[in-house]
């Protein structure tokens, strides 16, 4: 195998556990499918200054190659590799052969995914939220320059087309949902330092290793924006739902379709060593129940300044297309979305079969739910 930048042999390195191919004129480091993971697991077990800083760590800018400035291809298979930001939220960018799975490194590059997963947990907590901090007020002073007084008319919200509510009255509180939505909440704004540690790994599952992660990772979010339309969307469709089939099977249901959509996410192998988080895949399962408990129902939508009701086998029809236009090989984690839906609606097409989930008003008083 050869270099993909200055077309020299890769030298094959046999370490503790894993084994990589390195390039002895630019400390590039290709890695096959799995074994970057490996390396990582081996280092991140040491204290921080027992990491060894060998010929493969060092400082480099980041090449025009990793940038995607200009075709990087495979040292396996020649497949033209993309960039990927490890991690999601780390800014180390490396390359990614959509084909085999392999990793290019450049030299440097380990040693930031080092720092990025082994930093000092007070510093990394105050930098998180400070970065934090100012990207969202850069983003909302950006959004008032846009739509300022003078040119409002053409300005349309930021949350056009999101789902707010069930267009009928519900005939309970929706207390599960509520709690769930706090829980998310609650979990990002005070225990993101242990969201690496909850988020799913999909080799490690298919090792049968961590299988935990496929419920811990459902109540961690990359970002607020990830949590807001995630929340927007529970709150919407959970309401529903949990008002028709009760509490505690609302809950068991939420938490089995969000494993089902893990294991989807997993077993469809596009990013075997990406940590994934999100609820994502749980709510899309609980709208594919709402869609076959309700199909004559009507959610209600933002629309420019007001609220509109749309039929919810259109709007979670359109939601669904849109969903298998998005490429697996993408950041997001299309397969659980996907792989979620499918199995709500299988939940709702049972429990309509066995009775279950008879409106609220036909509950008895003070019975189960």
């Amino acid at each position: 195998m050869f270099c993909p930048q200055c077309k020299q042999t890769l030298r094959v390195v046999e370490e503790e556990a894993f084994s990589a191919l390195l390039c002895e004129t630019c400390g590039g480091v290709f890695y096959p499918e799995g074994e970057f993971r490996k390396h990582l697991e081996l280092v991140k077990t040491r204290p921080q200054e027992q990491v060894p800083l060998n010929e493969l760590i060092g400082r480099k800018a980041l090449s025009p190659l990793i940038a995607g400035t200009l075709p990087m291809p495979c040292p396996a298979c020649e497949t033209p590799m993309k960039p990927f930001n490890y991690g999601y939220d780390s800014n180390v960018m490396l390359g990614k052969c959509p084909k085999c799975g392999g990793l290019w490194v450049e030299k440097g590059q380990i040693d930031q995914v080092v720092r990025y997963i082994k930093g000092h947990p007070v510093l990394d907590r105050l930098a998180d939220g400070l970065m934090d901090e100012q990207r969202e007020k850069q983003a909302f002073e950006r959004t008032v320059e846009r739509v300022s007084p003078k040119r409002s008319f053409l300005a349309i919200p930021l949350f056009t087309f999101v789902p707010v509510s069930d267009a009928d009255e519900l005939q309970v509180r929706p207390v599960m949902t509520w709690g769930l939505v706090t829980l998310n909440v609650l979990l990002f704004l005070f225990a993101r330092r242990y969201f690496l540690d909850m988020a799913m790994v999909p080799s490690e599952i298919l090792r049968g290793e961590r299988l935990h992660t496929l419920v811990t990772s459902q109540f961690a979010h990359v970002g607020l924006w990830h949590l807001l339309g995630n929340m927007l969307f529970l709150h919407a469709f959970g309401t529903r739902v949990e008002d028709r089939i009760g509490r505690w099977r609302f809950l068991g249901t939420y938490l089995m379709l969000g494993v089902v959509a893990g294991l989807a996410h997993v077993f469809v192998g596009a990013h075997p060593d990406e940590p994934c988080l999100g609820a994502s895949g749980a709510i899309g399962g609980i709208m594919g129940a709402y869609l076959l408990l309700f199909p004559t129902s009507s959610v209600r939508v933002v629309l420019l300044y007001t609220t509109v009701p749309i039929p919810a086998i259109i709007y979670l029809g359109a939601w669904f297309v849109m969903q298998t236009l998005i490429p697996f090989t993408s950041n997001v984690a299309v397969a659980a979305h996907i792989g979620g839906f499918l199995a709500g609606m299988v939940a709702g097409v049972v429990m309509r079969y066995l009775g279950v989930g008879e409106p609220a008003r036909a509950r008895p008083e003070g019975g189960a739910d």
